[in-house]
């Protein structure tokens, strides 16, 4: 095994190598927990309006659904964005898209990613 495999950094988080950037890497998981957040209270907020719309026959808030559109598909930005970087598996970031889907999955899957890989993060630049 040559040096440069040894310093491969790989957790269930996620996998870093010695030539990765680590502040692009920090960079992108701000980006998705800041949308993982925006995806969470957009879906919440959606569904006021599905019940307003299909329980009142209410259309106070029928401009909310394109924005919601536009707002997940920045979410699954963030996703293909940090995966890539930390070489995710297609199914993993298809996964962690889903989890938009449905109402407050979303803050649960910032806490949970974002632990994991700012742990990951901090062990990287320790050995670095």
């Amino acid at each position: 095994m040559s040096e440069t495999e040894t310093q491969v950094l790989a957790t269930p988080a996620g996998e870093l190598r010695p030539t990765d950037d680590l502040a692009k890497v920090a960079t992108a998981l701000k980006f998705f927990r800041v949308m993982a957040i925006i995806a969470g209270v957009a879906l919440l907020i959606l569904c006021v309006e599905l019940v307003l719309h299909y329980g009142f026959h209410n259309e106070a808030m029928s401009w909310w659904s394109p924005i919601h559109g536009v707002l997940f598909i920045v979410f699954m930005i963030s996703v293909y964005n940090l995966g890539t970087k930390l070489r995710w598996s297609a199914m993993r970031m298809v996964g962690y898209i889903c989890t938009a889907f449905v109402p407050v999955l979303s803050f649960w899957l910032e806490h949970h990613v974002g632990g994991a890989v700012g742990a990951l993060l901090e062990r990287a630049q320790r050995e670095r």
